[in-house]
């Protein structure tokens, strides 16, 4: 390696360090809507870091993202999936496309998905392979020795569901500290 190569990279960390931890932590691990999701989040029984980690994974805080796949908001919530929630749950609410923009629905239709999830599943992992890759996909999962023990994932098939739970873990390691 060269030494102005050399010399750079120690400026940066050096700079790095000078502008702190918190400061790196919050471009990668950002925080907002704290007070949303640690109502929700109690309101549904969840772990706000859980819901932190979800938000970040899915939209990186960016209450106005939209895949490919029609999911909205925060935790990218399809609009079909709030209907479902809706009429599962008996609510009296209605919601059109652009409600699943704003954080404090968004944020409440992820919780209350999450929430749904944990109940069906008992085990977090499954859960979240559900809220990526869909319910049906991990109960078809579930009844195969291949990918599971009987009760919970051991083996995710789909590597962009596999990689999702892998970044949520990494991001509750973060959020965990935020939240306690």
């Amino acid at each position: 390696m060269k030494k102005w190569a050399v010399l750079l990279i120690i400026v940066f960390v050096f700079a790095l360090s000078l502008a702190g931890f918190k400061t790196i932590a919050a471009i990668t691990h950002p925080i907002k809507y704290k007070n949303e999701i640690l109502f929700y989040s109690r309101e549904f029984n969840l772990k706000p870091e859980l819901v932190a980690s979800v938000i970040n994974t899915e939209s990186h805080f960016n209450k106005n993202a939209e895949s490919n796949k029609n999911a909205l908001g925060l935790m990218q919530i399809k609009l079909s999936t709030a209907q479902f929630l809706i009429d599962y749950y008996k609510l009296d609410f209605s919601i059109e496309k652009e409600d699943l923009f704003n954080e404090k629905i968004n944020i409440k239709f992820g919780c209350l998905y999450l929430s749904y999830l944990n109940k069906k599943f008992n085990d977090i992992n499954s859960s979240l392979a559900a809220y990526n890759a869909g319910e049906t996909i991990v109960r078809t999962w579930l009844r195969d020795a291949r990918y599971s023990d009987g009760t919970k994932l051991t083996n995710i098939p789909f590597a962009e569901t596999r990689n999702y739970i892998l970044k949520i873990n990494n991001n509750l390691k973060f959020y965990k500290n935020v939240f306690n």
